[in-house]
Formats: C-alpha cells, sequence, structure tokens
C-alpha cells in the first residue's frame, strides 16, 4: 500500500478487533501521529478529506460500512496479485480475488526473492539460504513428517514475516530437496 494510503491497514485491523470502537480510536491516534511524519502528510490529508465527507458520526456509527466507502473512494481493486521473482525471474503469480486466502507456491531453492504487487510496489525482498530452505539443515536431527503419519500434522514454517500491517503473513517452510512460500493475505473483507 502506498504511503498516501497508510491508514487503510490501520483501520482494517482495528475493525477486527474484539473491541473495535476502543481499538478505532487508538488507530485514530495512530494515524493522526504518523500523519505529521513528512512521508505520511499526503496520506493524511487524504484521511481527512474523506473523514470530512463522510462524518465523524457516521463513522462511530457505521464503522464497517464506511470502510467499504473508503475503498471504494480510493478504487481499492476486488482483486490482488502478488508476484514471487527468484533473482529478477518471475517464479510465480497468486491471485486473490476475494482479498483473503492462502496460497503456496513450491520449489524455492536458494537466492534472492522479492514479493510485490503487481503494480510493481515491493512488499519484501530477502535472500534465502539451504539453511532455511532444506529441513536437514533447518531442523538438524528432527524426521521430517509425512503426510501419512497423521492428518493433523502441520509443517512447521522456518521463518513467518508479518507485511502490511499484519494484512500479509509470508511463511518460509524447508522441504527435503527445496522449501516453499506460503502467502497468507487476511484483509478486512475476509472477516466481513
Amino acid at each position: 500500500m502506498s504511503d498516501e494510503m497508510y491508514f487503510m491497514p490501520i483501520i482494517a485491523r482495528a475493525l477486527r478487533q474484539a473491541d473495535p470502537e476502543s481499538a478505532m480510536r487508538d488507530a485514530l491516534e495512530r494515524i493522526k501521529s504518523m500523519g505529521r511524519d513528512l512521508r505520511y502528510r499526503d496520506g493524511y490529508q487524504q484521511f481527512l478529506q474523506f473523514m470530512a465527507v463522510a462524518g465523524e458520526e457516521q463513522w462511530r456509527q457505521k464503522p464497517q460500512q464506511l470502510w467499504t466507502e473508503l475503498c471504494k473512494a480510493f478504487d481499492r481493486p476486488s482483486s490482488v496479485q502478488i508476484l514471487v521473482e527468484r533473482d529478477g525471474v518471475l517464479v510465480a503469480a497468486c491471485s486473490f480475488e476475494l482479498l483473503s486466502g492462502v496460497q503456496s507456491v513450491g520449489d524455492i531453492t536458494q537466492g534472492a526473492y522479492r514479493l510485490s504487487l503487481d503494480t510493481g510496489r515491493a512488499l519484501w525482498q530477502g535472500h534465502l539460504t539451504v539453511q532455511e530452505l532444506l529441513w536437514a539443515k533447518a531442523f538438524p536431527g528432527e524426521p521430517l513428517r509425512m503426510a501419512a503419519d497423521t492428518e493433523q500434522a502441520k509443517q512447521r514454517p522456518m521463518r513467518e514475516i508479518s507485511l502490511l500491517e499484519d494484512a500479509l503473513t509470508l511463511r518460509i517452510y524447508p522441504g527435503v530437496e527445496a522449501g516453499s512460500l506460503e502467502i497468507e493475505l487476511n484483509t478486512l473483507e475476509s472477516k466481513e
């Protein structure tokens, strides 16, 4: 999400809390505080314009409806495509039609990785090593659980990275010959 839209994931996260009213007050303070930073100044002005149009009383009474209006006001897409590149070469494109879900990318080998939106905005980049991607190196001496062992068994990630104010989670799983990535998109729409 661009710096001009920095407030959207903050609001989305607040609305998912058990006490959204209290969380929204904290979110509004955070939005205001971040708006003092030059980087977010334009975004804060857009937020203020939206609030002036929507009306603060309506905001307090129907935050879920206003979140939908906020998305429409900024032409938020109804789907998101996340691209996975290794050493500058596209290896996967994960589409999330409902702005939520989990997708896996296999055959992940050592290299420089980059996750980005199809718009070009970088979400994460880093170098993945053999020690992270091969089970024998990541968890020496531990047997790799096989699917036949138990249906409840879930492989544990070597690393879990939270991105975009917890709206996106990247998990790195080691495997026998190569690892895999799991990309979980968890936006407000998935909670409605």
